[in-house]
């Protein structure tokens, strides 16, 4: 990533944890820049629209830039969304809760072992997401080529799974029904925080809202509630 826009994005990395997340590990195909503001554009399964916008009228001016050359958005602020959808109806939308874990926070590996995942569990993994409508087996496999993973397999079975998405979030945590209540969850969920640390890459995660039961542990772990982000897709 060019130095100017690199330089932009670190003005506040906190809101930008997952633009930075997502160049880091894909090029960048094209930019647009009005003021301290950008729409950044990228490739992993989708061409991504990436937003980091100090200033509602650098959003206007940026969409206008843009001319709508894509129709999937990242890193949406509630604010945004009248702006991109002056013109267009949303598709679909994923709207959750960035967590992340400041740098002071320890958290300690679990006593229940984890290892990282290959390809032979990716149509399996697929199967048992809850989020086949925004995800597919390509798209795990290049995540497990990429980026760390955890799970924990009883008795041969594989029963729990935790990856990362393509900003470099956790994410992909699921625990089959039968063996959850046993600290598999929690398990995973502090590899995958140790296995980001250490490489020195910053942790966090966005969860949906309802999902209780992960942000109980998540906040039990030491991590913070940023702010409400979205992936949308407009039509």
């Amino acid at each position: 990533m060019q130095t100017e826009l690199l330089n932009l994005l670190q003005k506040n990395p906190l809101a930008n944890l997952p633009v930075l997340g997502f160049f880091d590990n894909y090029s960048l195909e094209k930019h647009f820049i009005c003021n301290d503001s950008l729409i950044l554009i990228g490739t992993s399964d989708y061409t991504w629209a990436y937003l980091s916008i100090t200033d509602h009228n650098d959003l206007s001016l940026l969409i206008e830039k843009l001319a709508f050359e894509t129709l999937y958005f990242a890193n949406v602020e509630e604010w945004m969304i009248p702006f991109l959808t002056k013109n267009h109806r949303i598709e679909w939308k994923l709207f959750t809760r960035r967590y992340y874990l400041p740098e002071d926070t320890i958290v300690e590996p679990y006593e229940k072992e984890t290892n990282s995942l290959d390809a032979s569990q990716i149509a399996y993994i697929f199967q048992n997401s809850s989020y086949k409508d925004f995800t597919s087996e390509g798209y795990i496999s290049e995540r497990l080529e990429r980026d760390v993973s955890a799970g924990i397999w009883v008795n041969e079975q594989l029963a729990g799974w935790g990856l990362t998405h393509d900003d470099g979030s956790l994410g992909f945590l699921n625990v089959l029904s039968e063996f959850r209540g046993q600290g598999l969850g929690e398990a995973i969920f502090r590899s995958l925080i140790n296995l980001k640390r250490e490489q020195n890459k910053p942790v966090f995660i966005n969860v949906e809202p309802h999902n209780k039961q992960s942000i109980s542990l998540l906040e039990k772990l030491g991590m913070v509630f940023d702010r409400p982000v979205s992936w949308i897709k407009l039509a």
